[in-house]
């Protein structure tokens, strides 16, 4: 397999002994001696720490290694975060700091202070004044951790700057300027994009070929990028999510394609045609990645009906074929609620791990038109690839990458073959006392939602919370009826409403409090338990269906006990489940329920087809990202064989 990034295990991989995946002892050492230096510290001014802090950096320019200086660094940081904060860095959020500085993912679970734990070794790798990102899950994550930890950054001299979807072109420029800049994995990509299609020394035009045949500098050529510097160091917040759920997907800047210009018309006609077509008869399924097929029939309907007068002028049969093999793939596998949402009149994809609006994402090659079309809302522009680049290439940019996150260990392997990157196993502060409560199996998805809502009842009379996670918009509000029904108040998060995320996840923890999520909305946002609520046994997490990968079903029940808190999680399945037809194929889910129905055999005895069927969609989603990235590859050399760029289209 190619290794895009085969090349970071030599870069940093420091002292980090080879194949562990454990906190080496002499990093304990490390950390009694960065608490006995800050003991030191505390009767010091702000002026002196200051100074002792730029005299790290005249020590980081005269040679000496960032790693030399990691004791003394890492003390003054915590005592300006003890100062500026109220908050002084337990041990264990000193060895995830240590393990990300020499270049790992840091597995830290749910509660245990990766934001704080970022700080440190944000702070000590931009003593190289190189600039540092740092790659959030959110905008909302961002902003608020930039401006949390901004009192901590300026003591020491730092400044700090974020980088979100609203940012103008100068708030973005000024932004990486900075000693550390904030942003979404998303951003920095996009930003990438745009300085590659604005950058002068990639032009094609004739006068820059002729300037840089004669050897003429362009004046001011980085005047209108947004970062012109080097990539030096990231550190990936949810690094699972960004590096492995969201690397399937290539960011892409598109720019309008005026040879698509009648699509509208031809994605409304197709859009209203499709229903007189038949399964079988006038078109073949052949899945959601092939789409749809017309038969010789199809094809004949189709060419009757561009006889009538509602057919857009000119519309020749192979375009309308094309178009109705689109609008039939819309049909059946893009959902409202589910895949989008139709925000302000406007087609907004939602993102399948997060539950998120994705925002400034469109689906490529019409799909994105034929569903405004199917929906009846204004199709936009069609747009072409303008420049594309992937997760993987993005990060493979910077000289350093690190990670946390609470869910490594289950992709540990993926991390190594893509990445070159090792994971590493952070110890909690406190011991845990998470109760993982029995599946509980039924037949359909009726019986299912009900016994979900009886539990969920008897908990709430208990004063105990209840967080419920739910694959959907859709199944989001369903779920909110049901519990509407019986007299259950909650709240609702989702795609629809994630302005309020934070706020509602912050209060989810109250005595009786019951909260819908879609997945890991609120993700990055601690749920502290309200007065009483540890006596009564914490926070109980619901999962109401098993997610096509273990990591997301494990960041939802890690919401439950942390920091040593009490609390309990149980998943809730149904022989009507997606996970199933997804894993096992429609046909095998269906004679699976079938024979459960026919022999009333105990339901409890699925529950290994659940998990079966979960590990087949894993290892398809391992493989389409490895493929994924040997594609780009092979992409990559034959356009660098043609004097091409490989991430910018020719055209």
């Amino acid at each position: 397999m190619v290794k895009i990034i085969s090349s970071l295990t030599d870069r940093f991989r420091g002292m980090l002994p080879n194949g562990s995946t454990e906190v080496p002892a002499r990093w304990w050492t490390l950390v009694e001696q960065i608490q006995g230096l800050q003991v030191g510290y505390t009767g010091w001014t702000e002026s002196e720490l200051f100074d002792e802090w730029n005299s790290l950096r005249y020590r980081v320019q005269s040679g000496e290694s960032l790693t030399e200086l990691l004791p003394e660094a890492f003390a003054i940081i915590s005592e300006q975060m003890q100062r500026h904060l109220g908050m002084t860095p337990y041990p264990v959020q000193y060895l995830g700091a240590i393990a990300m500085h020499e270049g790992t993912i840091a597995e830290m679970q749910t509660g245990e202070g990766k934001t704080l734990t970022a700080a440190l070794t944000l702070c000590l790798n931009a003593l190289p004044e190189r600039g540092i990102h740092i790659a959030t899950a959110n905008d909302y994550l961002a902003e608020r951790d930039a401006r949390w930890l901004s009192p901590v950054y300026h003591s020491l001299g730092m400044t700090v700057g974020t980088v979100t979807a609203a940012s103008s072109m100068s708030e973005r420029r000024a932004a990486y300027e900075c000693d550390i800049t904030y942003g979404t994995a998303r951003e920095f990509g996009f930003d990438y994009l745009r300085d590659l299609l604005n950058s002068p020394e990639l032009k094609t035009s004739t006068t820059v070929r002729r300037q840089q045949l004669f050897g003429q500098k362009q004046e001011n050529e980085d005047q209108g990028l947004l970062n012109p510097r080097t990539p030096y160091m990231v550190v990936i917040d949810e690094a699972d999510s960004i590096l492995i759920d969201e690397a399937r997907t290539p960011l892409i800047i598109g720019q309008t394609d005026l040879s698509e210009a009648r699509l509208a018309d031809v994605c409304q006609w197709s859009a209203a045609q499709v229903s007189r077509l038949e399964e079988s008869e006038h078109f073949i399924d052949h899945g959601p990645q092939k789409g749809m097929e017309l038969t010789e029939a199809g094809r004949r309907v189709i060419r009757e009906l561009l006889l009538q007068p509602a057919a857009p002028h000119s519309l020749d049969p192979g375009t309308a074929y094309l178009a109705s093999e689109r609008a039939l793939k819309v049909d059946s596998y893009f959902q409202q609620g589910r895949d989008y949402v139709v925000r302000e009149g406007k087609v907004a994809i939602v993102d399948e791990f997060t539950g998120r609006i994705a925002e400034g994402r469109m689906w490529q090659n019409g799909i994105h038109q034929a569903i405004e079309a199917k929906e009846g809302v204004e199709i936009t522009s069609p747009t072409k690839v303008g420049a594309q680049t992937t997760v993987q290439e993005l990060f493979a940019r910077y000289t350093r990458m690190a990670g946390m996150t609470g869910t490594a260990a289950s992709a540990r392997s993926e991390f190594k073959k893509v990445f070159g990157t090792p994971v590493i196993t952070i110890p909690t502060n406190r011991p845990g006392q998470r109760a993982l409560l029995s599946e509980q199996v039924f037949l359909t998805a009726e019986e299912k939602w009900t016994a979900i809502v009886e539990e969920t009842a008897a908990l709430h009379r208990q004063g105990r919370p209840v967080l419920i996670g739910t694959r959907s918009v859709n199944l989001s509000n369903q779920l909110a009826a049901r519990l509407e029904a019986a007299g259950l108040e909650h709240e609702v998060l989702h795609a629809l409403n994630h302005e309020n995320e934070a706020a509602i996840i912050e209060q989810a923890g109250q005595p009786g409090r019951i909260t819908v999520a879609t997945n890991m909305a609120g993700r990055g946002t601690d749920i502290l338990l309200g007065e009483g609520v540890a006596a009564e046994g914490g926070l109980h997490v619901i999962c109401s269906e098993l997610h096509e990968s273990t990591r997301i079903d494990r960041q939802l029940t890690g919401r439950a006990a942390r920091q040593g808190d009490p609390g309990s999680a149980r998943v809730f399945l149904s022989l009507e489940d997606d996970i199933l037809a997804s894993g096992l194929g429609a046909e095998q889910a269906a004679a699976l329920l079938a024979d459960y129905q026919r022999a009333g055999r105990e339901l409890q005895s699925a529950v290994r087809h659940f998990y079966q069927a979960q590990s087949r969609v894993e290892k398809r989603h391992e493989r389409q990202r490895v493929e994924l990235v040997n594609r780009i590859s092979e992409r990559r050399q034959m356009l660098q064989q043609m004097g091409q760029h490989a991430n910018l289209n020719a055209h």
